[in-house]
């Protein structure tokens, strides 16, 4: 009697825990395990693996990206045809997925059940090198190098395959309409390709019909955009392309050159192109297309190659681009050098300056495309500050005029000898420091005396003061006081400070001197 009990009961728990769990926890190496024919061995199992994910997402309202285990260097697709299982693909997360093992057209695929994320910011994989595609390229991250097109008719606006060698092998690159390759023109000459594998194979066995899919444009290095323009395009430095003349005119105006550098700034122009690039040297060229962005995407640390003419507008010495090449991305900004006087030696190049005061609080007025407002060196001289109506400067309050303020040097001189029109293009807010933003619709409701000061400094306001603290100019905090309407200075040396005042209805700064 006792013998019979347990086995229904043993039975009843193998078939409870079959329903709860329905799958088996294998490796992606398990998977994709293939027979003689190719096909999957463990096709149509329900299993559970565990990977890192690597996008994009190649397929809109579904899934088509892989999963890979970085201990195997092997992955597989994930794909379901019009479900997202509530998962965005992001590079680097860790995944559990239940689903049904298939395959299609010899690709070894998950359909996936559920996406579990398991933790984020995880490491993809570099690039393999190879020579040959094959099963360990299928669902893997690799890199074909030196590579040309075999026929450029090929090449489609989205969703095409097109053939490329690189002398001695012909390879299959597939370009999918989900990515920003899409619409591009054809690469011109010998590049190399970095994509997930694929495989398109249509009749057992499954062994050809191997595929690369590049992510993004970035994939194909360099992507010649420019095409043969029959033109000879001679390499220079950037501080051949900026040398000028007695009068200030470009030495190699009217030249076509090829230059390159790294983005610093932002796009000016979002219907063409208008920034600048910099070398190693902090020696700045500016870029300039009227309409024809030439499917670039601006992101500042991109290093570029551009073939065009030299032109010069306004004194500013600028290159006009027939094609642009993107060599790599997040390379580092120069550090900015401090300057007193712009000159024509820092157009261009990426500066710091110390600011003394505003000549006119009020020309700091957003309207049209810009505005200029002057301020006053460290040697009181007046120099130009250039806010653009496409830099988030533009509709912010006017920083405090003691300020040390960082941008790229322009100018705008319509007349010879051009040694003058220089201005400085900051961009964001942090290029002023300290102290942007502040909120001078505060001002009328505070009243700090005196100033200048010996020792003991009164606010008086109505409103409620939550912390005061006191600056260097430099932005170091020196002082924090507590709901403070009196502040005692007597330990600070003689100088320029800012005392802040933050209030339930917001921050207000004032520069005050200790003397």
């Amino acid at each position: 009697m006792k013998k019979y009990l347990h086995y229904p009961l043993l039975f009843l728990a193998l078939i409870f825990s079959t329903s709860i769990i329905g799958q088996d926890v294998i490796t992606i190496t398990e998977a994709r395990e293939i027979d003689a024919e190719g096909s999957l061995t463990r096709l149509g199992a329900n299993v559970e693996l565990t990977g890192i994910a690597i996008g994009p997402n190649f397929r809109s309202g579904g899934q088509t990206w892989v999963l890979y285990d970085t201990s195997a260097n092997l992955g597989i697709t994930v794909f379901a045809f019009n479900n997202d299982v509530g998962y965005s693909v992001t590079d680097g997360d860790e995944l559990k997925v239940i689903g049904e093992l298939d395959e299609f057209n010899g690709l070894a695929e998950i359909i996936p059940e559920s996406i579990e994320i398991l933790s984020t910011g995880n490491p993809i994989p570099e690039p393999l090198t190879v020579t040959e595609m094959g099963e360990m390229t299928e669902a893997n991250l690799f890199k074909i190098e030196n590579v040309s097109l075999v026929d450029e008719s090929q090449w489609g606006a989205a969703n095409f395959n097109v053939d490329i060698t690189n002398g001695i092998t012909v390879f299959q690159m597939r370009i999918d309409g989900d990515t920003d390759i899409a619409g591009m023109p054809a690469p011109k000459g010998v590049f190399s390709v970095v994509g997930i594998g694929g495989q398109f194979d249509n009749s057992a066995p499954y062994t050809s019909g191997y595929q690369i899919f590049p992510r993004s444009v970035m994939d194909i290095d360099p992507y010649d955009t420019g095409g043969n323009t029959g033109i000879d395009y001679e390499a220079i430095t950037l501080e051949q392309a900026r040398e000028v003349d007695e009068n200030g005119n470009a030495v190699r105006l009217d030249d076509n050159v090829e230059v390159s550098g790294i983005t610093h700034g932002i796009n000016f122009r979002p219907s063409g192109l208008q920034f600048t690039i910099i070398n190693e040297n902090n020696v700045g060229l500016a870029i300039f297309s009227t309409s024809n962005a030439f499917n670039y995407n601006f992101a500042a640390g991109d290093e570029l190659i551009i073939k065009g003419k030299i032109g010069q507008f306004n004194g500013l010495t600028q290159i006009n681009p027939d094609s642009l090449f993107v060599i790599s991305q997040g390379n580092t900004l120069v550090i900015p050098k401090q300057i007193e006087m712009m000159e024509e030696s820092n157009e261009g190049s990426l500066v710091m300056m110390q600011m003394t005061g505003w000549v006119d609080e009020s020309d700091w007025s957003a309207g049209g495309s810009g505005f200029n407002i002057d301020f006053l060196n460290v040697n009181g001289v007046e120099q130009t500050i250039r806010i653009d109506a496409d830099t988030e400067l533009f509709n912010a309050s006017i920083p405090d005029g003691f300020s040390f303020v960082t941008g790229i040097v322009g100018q705008f001189d319509s007349s010879e000898p051009r040694d003058e029109g220089y201005q400085l293009f900051p961009v964001r807010v942090e290029d002023f420091d300290p102290y942007l933003g502040v909120n001078q619709l505060l001002k009328p409701y505070f009243t700090i005396y005196p100033n200048p000061v010996s020792d003991i400094i009164n606010i008086d306001t109505e409103l409620k003061i939550n912390s005061v603290q006191i600056f260097n100019v430099n932005g170091q905090l020196l002082k924090v006081e507590k709901s403070n309407d009196t502040i005692n200075l007597q330990d600070l040396h003689q100088g320029i400070y800012y005392i802040q005042i933050n209030s339930e209805e917001g921050l207000y700064v004032e520069k005050i001197l200790k003397q």
